[in-house]
């Protein structure tokens, strides 16, 4: 069957995306770029917001509408909640839902539901193993046209802050094994990737039999033959500190070249710099101690990038709690802010509390929010010009070069397409702030040849929100 798939949210459906199309490659089927060419729609849902449902049940009913005999599957956080479960699926235009708990066996299921979708003597499922050792697992992965392959080392979550939906979504907190979690990445390093991103609900919760995530990184680091490694997600109350060590060994500015380099780069999610509404949003830290962690981690690592999601018109916050909020986001210098309005989610603590904040109100404060992480994003951007950086050169795009350094800045460089080898990491000095990033000038003769085409965006065969990049 020709399968199209559309990726809403954060990374880690993106990496659970990245893995159905390779199990749907392996076993025979045609990933396509386009729903027109589909016989099969697959939709990775999100629910993180009232936004991200409504948006998945958007495109869920699209295909059905506009192509007729086009079958869809939807999986994701969406498709998990008890009331979505409960729909009528003909009636919603989906064919099949897939909930997270069942989402690893998506292929075997819609094999089952949909039999005259299978290609006469294409292999099945339960040929799907062989199949992949056989193809090759990233193949079709490589086919998407990203040069950073995403691996999931967790799901789940056993925290229950009051905003949140995803235990809800996702259940408790489970771990890969370290072994299936290197076999992957190795495969994806044998075929190409250049940068694997790890990630998951927050990887700093990763348990498996003793390991920890530090035993986990240190592993991905020794073991696979990895150039460059990035992680996400880490929860302020859990950074293991044995990973300064790690980030101090494998920085891609003392690492001899070739790596393995550990990005310098971590995702810690503040939510709210009030500590007021952080023991409303039931978040076991205050801010004083967040600076604390992010202080460590910037003084073994220079230049680390620290990202953060902030949530805006949180139930109950006052003026004074937003402006404490405010000035204390202010101060942290962050490389980047996610910020977003809080959005009711219907089971969650928050949902049944007081003091919702009124939509003028929360709209004033998310453009204050909004300015000043504009601010912080450029500070720190203005910080690392002049410095000779390792950048991942990933795409050509009117004339000129797209790329990402290790320290998460988006690097643009003008040039041909022939200056370049796509998929290549290579010491690049930035020279300026231009429009969506940095720019940068490449000094050093590049004569290696790519170790795929990277095929442009529209041809990929995924969908992709934006709020998942």
């Amino acid at each position: 069957m020709n399968v199209f798939f559309t990726n809403l949210g954060c990374k880690l459906n993106q990496a659970e995306l990245e893995h159905m199309a390779r199990r749907f490659h392996g076993a025979g089927h045609r990933v396509v770029g386009s729903l027109e060419e589909a016989d099969l729609h697959v939709v990775n849902s999100c629910t993180v917001t009232h936004a991200a449902a409504r948006d998945s049940r958007k495109v869920a009913r699209r295909g059905g509408r506009r192509y007729a005999g086009l079958k869809t599957v939807v999986t994701g956080c969406w498709a998990s909640e008890p009331e979505v479960a409960e729909v009528d699926q003909n009636v919603a235009g989906i064919d099949l839902l897939v909930p997270n708990d069942q989402k690893d066996d998506l292929l075997e299921r819609v094999e089952a539901r949909f039999p005259e979708l299978t290609a006469q003597g294409a292999p099945s499922a339960a040929d799907s193993n062989a199949a992949l050792d056989a193809l090759g697992r990233p193949e079709a992965a490589l086919a998407f046209g990203n040069s950073r392959g995403l691996v999931k080392a967790e799901d789940g979550c056993n925290m229950r802050c009051s905003f949140c939906i995803i235990p809800f979504t996702r259940g408790r907190q489970t771990s890969r094994p370290r072994a299936e979690v290197l076999e992957e990445i190795r495969d994806l390093v044998a075929t190409g990737s250049r940068e694997i991103v790890v990630t998951g609900v927050q990887i700093s919760s990763y348990r498996h039999g003793d390991d920890r995530l530090y035993h986990l990184t240190r592993a991905i680091l020794e073991e696979t033959g990895l150039p460059r490694l990035r992680l996400t997600s880490i929860a302020p109350w859990q950074f293991d500190e044995r990973l300064l060590d790690l980030f101090r060994d494998y920085s891609p500015l003392t690492s001899d070249s070739g790596g393995p380099e550990l990005c310098r780069h971590v995702h810690m999610s503040l939510q709210s710099g009030c500590d007021e509404t952080l023991r409303r949003m039931r978040r076991p830290y205050t801010g004083e101690r967040y600076r604390e962690v992010v202080e460590s981690i910037r003084a073994a690592v220079p230049g680390v990038a620290i990202t953060t999601d902030v949530i805006v018109g949180f139930p109950g916050e006052t003026d004074k709690e937003f402006e404490a909020s405010l000035a204390f986001t202010r101060t942290m210098a962050f490389a980047k802010i996610h910020a977003f309005p809080y959005s009711s989610r219907a089971g969650t603590r928050a949902a049944e509390m007081e003091g919702e904040v009124p939509h003028p109100v929360k709209r004033e404060r998310m453009a204050r929010m909004l300015a000043a992480a504009q601010e912080s994003e450029q500070r720190f951007a203005e910080s690392q010009v002049g410095q000779t950086l390792p950048v991942l050169w990933e795409s050509h795009r009117g004339g000129r070069w797209m790329g990402v350094s290790d320290n998460y800045l988006k690097v643009f460089a003008e040039g041909d397409e022939s200056a370049l080898a796509p998929n290549t990491v290579v010491p690049t000095v930035l020279t300026e702030l231009v429009e969506g990033g940095v720019g940068g000038r490449i000094d050093t003769p590049i004569a290696a040849e790519p170790i795929f085409r990277i095929l442009p965006q529209e041809s990929s065969g995924v969908s992709a929100n934006p709020r998942s990049q």
